[in-house]
């Protein structure tokens, strides 16, 4: 436990304690006259550095990262792998980094590195934004559920940079890195609809309508018998998704289909939108010239409303809406920044408990319960 508490803390404030640095010296830099800070600043590499370094050594922390493992050295020590329906361009890279003798840290660091990356480089020119995504990682359920679900994860950092080019009307760029991101997972295809959800209109809404519509989705959550019969009718789709064995667990196993879930990790995200969309007005003001905000709050919208549909189902029906998961995280952060620059201490505080308490939490559910080492919440390390 102790282990654990030190690194998650210790990482998040480090990356954040950085991410403030450059944001402060390109502030400055901006008032003397000048232009933005590159993105390959060293504060920036320091930061990349760090996740890169604590992901590579970190080992045997849950099934999914087993399982991975179990494949990575499979395919070193026998030439070919241990499951038949990975995605080719996730499946050429291991090849190739297991053929050419890489200790497994390597793999893991290259994955780790793909989502850091690639977030930081969708915050480029919103560096204001880098201390608080630093916190909300490592102290909320982010950085545990990316180097679980590894695959995913680098898609849903990949669709944070995708955003930009919707809102610059690159359709066919878009397609293709939708296409590339589907050789790393099928479920990649539900990117190609949601480059319609910002160019969606919508003026002078009220802040009852997204209240009343987000509040309509955790009734329909609440009663989830009719998602069976719309899977019923849905099925080949789930296959082409990669999710027809769990759509025929789904169809077949009412234990495992369904579940009631309502603890801090569903709350929480919910808190957290209440106060987002009182003050999203007043923050659209705020950050007046950034033509990203409009779209993640879009996508956060679509992210919450899925989730809490199908909040009471199997958590493998989640992940579709999981690949807008970091839309909320990056929504969350402004609405953070928004209120520190306002000085709304006591709404301030709240947001900070209900986004940065995750990893506690988890951790000493862990160490009550006494579980496997394999416990994702843990920290365990190959190093001793």
């Amino acid at each position: 436990m102790i282990l654990s508490l030190t690194v998650y803390t210790t990482t998040a404030l480090a990356m954040a304690w950085l991410g403030w640095l450059v944001s402060r010296r390109e502030q400055r830099l901006v008032a003397q006259g000048g232009g933005e800070l590159p993105f390959c600043s060293w504060e920036i590499l320091m930061a990349i550095l760090i996740y890169v370094a604590v992901s590579s050594v970190r080992w045997l922390t849950s099934w999914d990262y087993n399982m991975y493992y179990n494949f990575f050295v499979t395919m070193q020590s026998m030439g070919e792998t241990s499951r038949e329906n990975f995605e080719p361009g996730f499946e050429l890279v291991t090849k190739a980094m297991a053929q050419s003798g890489l200790h497994f840290a390597f793999y893991f660091a290259f994955w780790a590195a793909l989502q850091i990356v690639l977030l930081y480089y969708a915050l480029r020119h919103r560096k204001v934004l880098m201390p608080w995504v630093a916190l909300c990682i490592f102290l909320g359920p982010y950085y545990i559920q990316w180097m679980s679900t590894l695959r995913q994860a680098v898609v849903e950092c990949l669709f944070v940079l995708m955003v930009e080019l919707i809102v610059r009307r690159k359709f066919w760029l878009y397609l293709l890195l939708c296409l590339l991101a589907m050789t790393l997972h099928k479920m990649s295809i539900v990117l190609i609809p949601l480059y319609l959800v910002p160019l969606i209109t919508f003026r002078n809404v009220k802040r009852w309508v997204p209240y009343a519509l987000l509040a309509l989705c955790v009734v329909l959550g609440s009663f989830p018998q009719w998602i069976q019969w719309t899977f019923d009718r849905l099925g080949q789709f789930a296959d082409l998704l990669g999710y027809g064995h769990y759509y025929r667990l789904f169809s077949t196993n009412s234990l495992y289909a369904f579940r009631a879930v309502l603890g801090p990790t569903r709350l929480c995200p919910l808190l957290s939108a209440i106060v987002m969309i009182w003050y999203y007005p007043d923050i659209k003001r705020m950050f007046a010239a950034d033509r990203y905000l409009p779209a993640m709050y879009r996508f956060t919208l679509v992210h919450l409303g899925y989730l809490n549909i199908m909040g009471n189902t199997t958590q493998y029906l989640s992940r579709p809406g999981d690949l807008m998961r970091c839309c909320f995280l990056i929504m969350v952060c402004y609405t953070m920044h928004f209120l520190w620059r306002e000085r709304k201490w006591l709404l301030l505080a709240a947001m900070m408990l209900f986004n940065f308490h995750y990893i506690y939490y988890e951790i000493a559910k862990a160490v009550i319960k006494t579980g496997s080492i394999y416990e994702p919440e843990l920290y365990h390390t190959f190093l001793f």
